[in-house]
């Protein structure tokens, strides 16, 4: 009887976890916005911006006073960024955001992204997937930091 009762428990636990963490399908799940380990060789943010890979570093056209640092921090983050994936379609009429082509180490073609500036959040689509991620919204300075584009305010 014993054995019995402890199994029940046990039981009983599980899907108390289950039904906190939720179903896998409908929680929000954090997904990759380039992929995952990905590297990026080329990056051109808005056709204002080029920022390739130089060797180690990194290597921005047109030249700017942006230190290596940052360029090295703003990279790193495109790589490693993690988003929740929106149920969501933004209309382009309505909504204008920074177009973002890279070519990745492993893909054939150039990979697009368009970045939205919303109310609270930082939206990126991945136009190669149709998915929509869902950033916080200072997140959107490490990925475009401020002076990088002409028209940046």
């Amino acid at each position: 009887m014993i054995i019995f009762s402890v199994m029940g428990f046990i039981l009983l636990i599980n899907f108390t976890q289950q039904g906190e963490s939720g179903d896998p399908q409908s929680a929000a799940v954090e997904q990759f916005v380039i992929g995952e380990n990905k590297v990026i060789l080329t990056m051109n943010i808005d056709q204002q911006v080029t920022i390739e890979r130089a060797g180690q570093g990194w290597r921005l056209l047109p030249a700017q006073r942006l230190s290596n640092q940052l360029i090295e921090q703003m990279m790193r983050t495109w790589q490693q960024v993690q988003g929740q994936v929106l149920d969501i379609e933004i209309d382009r009429s309505q909504q204008s955001g920074l177009f973002i082509s890279m070519v990745l180490a492993d893909q054939p073609n150039i990979q697009l992204f368009t970045l939205y500036l919303l109310a609270e959040q930082v939206v990126v689509h991945n136009h190669q997937l149709d998915r929509y991620f869902s950033l916080p919204l200072p997140v959107f300075n490490q990925l475009i930091p401020t002076g990088l584009l002409i028209n940046q305010s």
